[in-house]
């Protein structure tokens, strides 16, 4: 039976595409005997330890594997497998697939590749870490018969390294050394039993902060005969991982909000809608910073949105506000809604990534519209091994599709693990600037005014911010604000919800919007001219000038 040691608490069943629960405890000692890894890392030299005995009763030290064994490949994989080393050399940075974030549980696999007369035996690895602060080893035995198999995680040497270990400027060394006596005449290799081949190597570890801030706000929802609040503790910890493991974190803020009421209809695409621009006004009332994420859950009992008997036939289980950009004027519209059905945390992280500025990625009978035409890998395939650094499950690169798809199993491919990568770090850096200076508490003082709008129902809002002068607005919609002393048009930035048909409007208002009388508004469109009045308007861009009562 093969074994293997992994040192990470998490890692404690390895498969492929499913999950387990045998429970192993993490201090080295072998859990029942099922073939499922335990757990240990250690400081100790191989060299120095006794694993074995002579019957003359002398001690066994040590020595570096015999027999022409040779370490090929080395992977770190945090979420897609990145190759860090091949042929006992260093791959460099511009031939690996995808970002490795700091301070994060990563998986670092060393693959053997075996010659025709190998004698099968136990062989120990040792993992050497350095730089940045870290100075740790790992060890990982198994018994070594066969070449390793990408999708085999217990036929490679495989270390989970802690997140307190991954941190920039990480170099490491992996060695292979005999356990037990019998090998000592054995030849040595013509290559050493060691990747890289002489000193160390980059693990090749970003140096940035990545974090996101998600609010899940649970629906309490009463309309017809449907009365149902979801419960947000309940289905936390699922929502956190599939959303953790899926987009390369060092942290996640993760945060239960109250149940929000809802008393319209939840059965039908407006209702869906709606909820979209409820979300957006909340994370605007509640003064959410910009770089925070709202997603509202919902369960109509089982209702279909859009018609038909399920999502093949056109039922719409979730809604982003926007393909959202990377500015803080984007703030309003990081908001999105999903239904309890199906596997409701792929709907999230769905979701989620179009509030990250990620489009649909297209795939075999998908039926996708607005689809990333850039996506490298065909058919909408990951293209590399995926790994869930906390369900540890393995994700095969042609069996599983990208997350942004429709199709069937679903994971993080390594294209858009890095430009989710991208977005993560610039919304990160915002938490590290200073507080703003006194008089200036008010991002964007004029504000922006969004509307909703599908079908004949328009929802309006007002945001704190500001368009800048490079985003592109529409040629054809403008907003006209009609104050006593005149009229003036702006035009305003249009975009249509995905999964839907609902137009968004965003308008900059005037920078001396809040001293001016404002009589009424007016969208005009190629669709024909469409009056607001102020009172439909929740004026959300400074709280403290509430305009509606005027």
């Amino acid at each position: 039976m093969l074994r293997s040691y992994i040192a990470l608490a998490p890692l404690l069943c390895l498969s492929v595409a499913s999950a387990c629960s045998i429970d192993v405890n993490i201090s080295g000692t072998e859990g029942p005997d099922t073939g499922v890894l335990s757990a240990t890392d250690t400081d100790a030299d191989p060299t120095s330890g006794t694993t074995a005995e002579p019957t003359t009763g002398e001690p066994f030290e040590a020595f570096p594997a015999r027999g022409g064994i040779v370490i090929d490949r080395v992977e770190a994989n945090s979420g897609v497998a990145v190759a860090i080393g091949k042929d006992g050399a260093e791959v460099g940075g511009a031939d690996r697939v995808a970002y490795l974030p700091a301070r994060r549980d990563t998986l670092i696999r060393a693959y053997v590749k075996l010659p025709e007369d190998w004698v099968p035996r136990e062989l120990e690895a040792q993992l050497k870490l350095s730089g940045g602060g870290v100075d740790k080893v790992y060890t990982a035995k198994m018994l070594v018969e066969n070449d390793s198999r990408d999708s085999d995680l217990t036929s490679t040497f495989s270390f989970g390294v802690k997140a307190e270990h991954v941190q920039p400027g990480l170099k490491y060394s992996i060695t292979l050394w005999e356990t037990a006596p019998g090998a000592e005449d054995m030849p040595e290799g013509d290559v050493p039993p060691q990747s890289p081949h002489s000193g160390n190597a980059f693990v090749g570890i970003e140096d940035a902060i990545a974090n996101m801030r998600v609010v899940l706000v649970p629906v309490a929802y009463d309309f017809g005969g449907c009365q149902a609040t979801v419960d947000g503790a309940a289905i936390e910890g699922k929502f956190k991982q599939a959303l953790f493991q899926q987009n390369a974190l060092e942290s996640l803020d993760f945060t239960v909000h109250e149940p929000y009421p809802v008393t319209f209809d939840m059965t039908q695409y407006q209702g869906l809608s709606r909820l979209v621009s409820e979300m957006s006004q909340l994370r605007t009332a509640e003064g959410a910073d910009p770089n925070v994420y709202y997603y509202g859950i919902f369960d109509n009992c089982g209702e279909c949105i859009g018609g038909g008997d399920g999502i093949a036939t056109g039922c719409t289980v979730g809604l982003a506000a926007d393909i959202t950009g990377p500015d803080k004027s984007d703030a309003s519209r990081r908001a999105a809604a999903g239904q309890m059905t199906g596997k409701p945390e792929d709907t999230f992280v769905h979701e989620i990534g179009h509030t990250q500025g990620r489009r649909h990625i297209e795939c075999p009978g998908g039926n996708s519209q607005g689809n990333d035409g850039t996506y490298p890998h065909a058919n909408g395939i990951i293209g590399v091994w995926g790994f869930g650094i906390q369900d540890i499950r393995l994700r095969h690169p042609s069996t599983h599709s990208d997350y942004m798809s429709y199709c069937g199993s679903t994971w993080v491919s390594d294209w858009q693990w890095n430009n989710t990568y991208q977005r993560i770090r610039t919304l990160s850096g915002w938490d590290l600037e200073g507080a703003p200076a006194p008089g200036h508490d008010h991002p964007g003082e004029g504000g922006l005014l969004l509307g909703a709008i599908d079908d004949g129902q328009q929802i309006w809002w007002t945001a704190p911010g500001s368009l800048g002068d490079d985003v592109p607005r529409s040629a054809t919609h403008t907003v006209d604000f009609e104050f006593a002393d005149g009229t003036m048009p702006v035009a305003a930035q249009v975009s249509v919800r995905p999964h839907g048909t609902t137009l968004n409007i965003v308008a900059p208002l005037p920078a001396d919007f809040d001293q001016r009388q404002l009589q009424g508004l007016t969208l005009r469109a190629p669709e024909g001219d469409s009056a607001v009045e102020p009172t439909a308007v929740r004026w959300l861009h400074r709280p403290d000038r509430l305009k509606a009562a005027e």
